[in-house]
């Protein structure tokens, strides 16, 4: 393991785990966005500019 001796590379792994998490974390918000947008939208609703479901009887 040639790639584990090269000092700095401890904190590189740890900086892309962040960059990662920090990812699925956004990814799993806009996720969430869209599922509450179709289901506004299935509802008989829109969905406003502020992402509040508009128009439910």
């Amino acid at each position: 393991m040639l790639w584990a001796m090269i000092p700095g590379w401890g904190l590189m792994r740890r900086a892309v785990s962040a960059a990662l998490i920090a990812a699925a974390f956004y990814a799993g918000i806009e996720f969430q966005r869209a599922v509450a947008a179709d289901r506004c939208q299935d509802a008989g609703g829109r969905v406003a500019e502020s992402g509040l479901c508009r128009g439910l009887p």
